[in-house]
């Protein structure tokens, strides 16, 4: 392998006439949607290459849509172990015979690896190549993740560290024009040289990265902000190319205020720039100059200029709306050959800053079952609802266990690379849990332009659906792309006695290796697998979608404005569960009583969310202006509300009448008892029941004064206590 390396770079070095190529842009931080590292953990990706291999190719997959290579399409490719992957299907073999080249390919890392793992790996590193595909078209991704590669040379023994495992990914985007992503993770040697690029059909032409061999490129940290991305775009890149990568201004401003004009500046032409002009005018009136000198902009997106225009901006009155536009220009005197990526036209509004409304978190978290570190978070999501309470609308979202689903597993591809993981109001990114009760309580400070409202709620339980209204009320002018959402969760979730499913992994126990966390952590005592854990705050739904409904509230908003939407939600079944095995803890309940063995879809335990987020078309400013979330029943000081052994009552709260629905199996009779808080009887009726199935009695319940009451159902054998309120 490694004399037919020289060769190929020897061939490459070569010059040679071209009109179109490949070139790349550097993309840090961008990663393309859909993409996240641990996906590995995901039993429907589709697996390439298993341990142990060195220098095999795959089977033939293929790609889920049209894509052209050097302009030619293709469809079909096979992954090597080493680091590359080739259109050239007829290849069988990866260690390619000297003289030879890898055409039609293209090159992650190519190197001589191996899939297979050290004695000692890193817990939870899996060794696979594999792809995956996310979106929707025509704005589809597929994915090809290279997995816990060694070198070929690594012994295998002693210690494993990143250095020694090497993950990587090229990302195909769906269209015509041919545009691939590579990216890089904290894995590896970063000294490591090998060549990255790519090379066309008869190897007539070909890009390596900064037209050399590279190192590896690598950043130590796990956020995936600082993960490194190089994009690959087919065509001719221009000379000279300013990008306005990043400009902070909001869509509000109070009035007089100051506006800063500042931002991200990045050079993707060919020519390294030093000097440039930043350029605004607001309404059309005058322009605003400023000159950059000595920028040292490294050309291909290598380097990053941050700006902050010295002339402020403060003009503007009470709601009136003002077209900004800033524009890059004279590069190193030179004129911007494509103006469209370096001049941004945006509408700010000025309003009064009169935010009265509590502004509550969305707290959102990425775990599973499967995950050892994940109960980390989950405590920490309940000491911040402990210390905050109502201020804190907490969500999990579950990956690859019985808890996920299709709306979560997609909302987890937008943000979340590891796990465990959280987000503030999808604005504050957490990553290490250290770092998560700081960040919520900085971002408790301040108010909210909106007041979020869950009210009307009902629950059928015949059909099983649940109706809600989530309202919005606007204590200000706002201004921007809005969206009214919600989202169902559920607490006390459990399931059967099954690790990583079910049954929580706990790294924290002392019977996991001594316990990640010592003697001293919470879970210390625990089981390594904790049976019968209860999942708090898992989503269920969203059912106005991921995103929210997106055509509901104006772009132009005036103080005093409500907006209402309502939302359905039918909750399946009940399910029970069974355990072999009596146990309880604060985290764990496996001890059931007959008919008391609920696992989930529990009436009683669900939550209904409701959040105002911006709608912007940049994944990361999709912010959470406000939320809300109340129970489906928050009765005061009642429990097990609504229903017990099959039977339910409703309406819960009441003013006028109260029903009683059970499922009846034989010819009976049935008396119904209601008690106020005291224990003194109110009332008593005996029924004659004449058919078996499903069997709903009526009671008056107008006469009784407002309070919590108990109604007793007996057929003389069996009893069952159930609370219920009336409210005139």
């Amino acid at each position: 392998m490694k004399n037919q390396l020289i060769l190929f770079i020897s061939i490459l070095s070569c010059s040679y006439a071209q009109s179109q190529n490949y070139y790349h842009i550097r993309r840090d931080g961008q990663l393309p949607t859909g993409y996240y590292l641990d996906k590995i953990y995901d039993s429907k990706k589709h697996i390439l290459l298993n341990e142990p291999s060195a220098s095999f190719l795959s089977g033939v997959d293929s790609l889920p849509f049209d894509f052209k290579f050097y302009g030619q399409p293709v469809k079909y490719y096979k992954a090597s172990d080493n680091g590359y992957l080739t259109f050239d299907t007829i290849q069988t073999i990866s260690e390619l015979p000297i003289g030879n080249r890898p055409f039609n390919s293209i090159l992650a890392f190519w190197d001589d690896f191996k899939l297979q793992k050290l004695p000692t790996p890193n817990e939870g590193v899996g060794i696979q190549v594999f792809s995956y595909t996310d979106g929707v078209a025509p704005n589809r991704r597929h994915i090809v993740q290279f997995f816990g590669l060694s070198l070929f040379t690594d012994p295998l023994n002693g210690t494993v560290s990143n250095s020694s495992i090497y993950a990587f990914a090229i990302v195909f985007h769906e269209g015509p024009s041919g545009t691939f992503d590579l990216v890089y993770t904290p894995y590896g040697d970063k000294t490591r040289k090998a060549f990255i690029g790519c090379i066309n059909q008869d190897g007539s032409l070909q890009k390596k990265l900064n037209d050399s061999l590279s190192n590896l490129p690598f950043q130590f940290s796990f956020d995936k902000n600082n993960f490194i991305v190089y994009r690959f775009q087919y065509g001719s890149q221009a000379l000279y190319d300013l990008e306005c990568s990043k400009l902070n201004l909001n869509d509000v401003y109070p009035v007089n205020a100051i506006v800063n004009i500042s931002g991200e500046v990045v050079n993707v032409g060919t020519k390294d720039i030093n000097n440039f002009t930043i350029n605004y005018s607001v309404n059309g009136s005058d322009t605003i100059s400023f000159d950059v000198i000595g920028a040292n902009l490294k050309h291909n997106g290598e380097s990053k200029y941050t700006f902050n225009h010295p002339i402020s901006w403060t003009s503007g009155s009470l709601g009136s709306l003002n077209n900004v536009n800033v524009w890059l220009s004279n590069l190193d005197g030179n004129e911007d050959l494509i103006q469209a990526n370096s001049n941004i036209k945006k509408v700010i509004l000025r309003n009064g800053n009169n935010y009265i409304a509590d502004r509550n978190i969305l707290l959102e978290e990425g775990t599973g079952a499967w995950c050892g570190y994940c109960p980390e978070g989950h405590l920490l999501m309940a000491e911040a609802i402990k210390q905050h309470g109502k201020r804190i609308v907490a969500v999990s979202y579950h990956f690859d266990d019985s808890m996920s689903n299709d709306q979560g597993n997609e909302f987890l591809s937008h943000y979340f690379t590891s796990y465990p993981d959280a987000m503030l109001d999808r604005k504050v990114f957490l990553g290490s849990t250290n770092t998560w009760l700081n960040e919520i309580n900085a971002r408790l400070n301040g108010k909210s332009p909106v007041e979020l409202d869950v009210d009307l709620k009902t629950f059928n339980p015949l059909t099983r659906e649940i109706t809600y209204r989530v309202k919005a009320t606007f204590s200000d002018y706002w201004y921007g792309n809005l969206s009214l959402g919600s989202i169902v969760t559920e607490d006390k979730v459990r399931g059967n006695d099954n690790p990583n499913v079910w049954s929580q992994n706990n790294y924290y126990s002392k019977f996991h290796n001594g316990g990640a966390g010592g003697s001293s952590h919470p879970l210390y005592e625990e089981e390594e697998f904790l049976r019968g854990y209860l999942h708090q705050h898992v989503m269920k739904a969203m059912p106005g979608g991921l995103w929210g409904v997106d055509s509901l509230i104006p772009t132009f908003i005036t103080p005093n404005s409500v907006f209402t939407k309502e939302f359905t939600y039918t909750l399946p079944e009940i399910e029970t569960v069974f355990y072999n095995k009596d146990y309880f803890s604060l985290y764990c309940n496996t001890i059931d009583s007959e008919g008391q063995n609920e696992g989930r879809n529990v009436p009683a335990n669900i939550n209904l969310i409701g959040f105002v987020a911006v709608n912007d078309s940049v994944l990361n400013n999709r912010t959470i202006l406000n939320s809300s979330e109340e129970r489906l029943w928050n009765l005061t000081n009642i429990e097990n509300i609504s229903i017990i052994n099959g039977i339910a009552v409703y309406p819960n709260p009441s003013n006028s009448i109260l029903n009683i629905q059970l499922n009846v199996n034989t010819i009976e009779n049935l008396s119904f008892s209601i008690f106020d808080v005291n224990g003194k009887m109110l009332s008593n009726e005996s029924v004659e029941i004449e058919n078996i199935g499903t069997f709903i009695h009526t009671i008056s319940v107008q006469d009784l004064v407002n309070g919590i009451y108990t109604i007793k159902v007996s057929n003389g054998q069996q009893i069952s206590y159930l609370k219920f309120q009336v409210i005139h």
